[in-house]
């Protein structure tokens, strides 16, 4: 109640010093050096493939079996989804049905961890590095989870987990975060969260509000 009060006498809703403080705390456990705080999971999803550079009719795989936001956003980017078929036991993408469904226009993956279970990462990210793509992890609903001692999250090129209040990690309302290790990436990031801005009134891309 007085961390909740604390916000409302300072009216720093959106961002301010107790989200930089979760975001601190989020890196340390993740292990990454990038973590940035934006409206949703769906938005979280929808900048990280803006920040890589994904361009309309590129291909992205992902699991036939998740949410519909993991696929939405691909489809609001003007790029195409792929679907693949999941593993029955986990209900997670594999290694086998991703290196079945690249194509010369398959530019990324999106593994989605489902239920505080991991994908099987390595021969995934073993397949990316081969072909040359982006491996962009869906962590909504794994917050927590480990893969061979390391966080779910922190395994890709960028990640993207949602703070909804029924995820793992719930927020009071929504918020969600991306997730890099890149400070490149970040960099976009930063910017496409913020209407394209790095700075007031300065807008170098098209971006978001979030």
């Amino acid at each position: 109640d007085r961390e909740i009060q604390e916000v409302l006498q300072s009216t720093m809703f959106i961002g301010g010093p107790k989200v930089n403080t979760f975001r601190e705390k989020m890196e340390a456990y993740l292990g990454v050096k990038h973590v940035i705080p934006c409206a949703n999971g769906t938005d979280a999803l929808q900048i990280a493939m803006m920040a890589l550079g994904l361009q309309p009719g590129d291909e992205v795989i992902v699991p036939a079996f998740t949410y519909v936001a993991t696929a939405e956003v691909i489809g609001l980017l003007g790029l195409v989804p792929v679907m693949t078929d999941v593993d029955p036991e986990t209900f997670n993408i594999t290694a086998a049905q991703v290196e079945a469904a690249i194509t010369p226009r398959t530019k990324a993956i999106v593994p989605v961890h489902l239920f505080g279970q991991s994908a099987d990462m390595e021969p995934i990210l073993a397949i990316a590095e081969k072909h040359g793509l982006f491996v962009i992890e869906d962590n909504a609903q794994a917050q927590g989870a480990l893969y061979k001692g390391r966080p779910t999250g922190s395994l890709g090129h960028a990640a993207a987990t949602s703070f909804y209040p029924g995820k793992n990690l719930g927020a009071l309302g929504d918020g969600g975060a991306v997730v890099t290790p890149d400070p490149t990436i970040a960099n976009k990031v930063r910017m496409l969260r913020n209407y394209g801005s790095e700075k007031k009134y300065d807008h170098q891309v098209l971006g978001c509000n979030s």
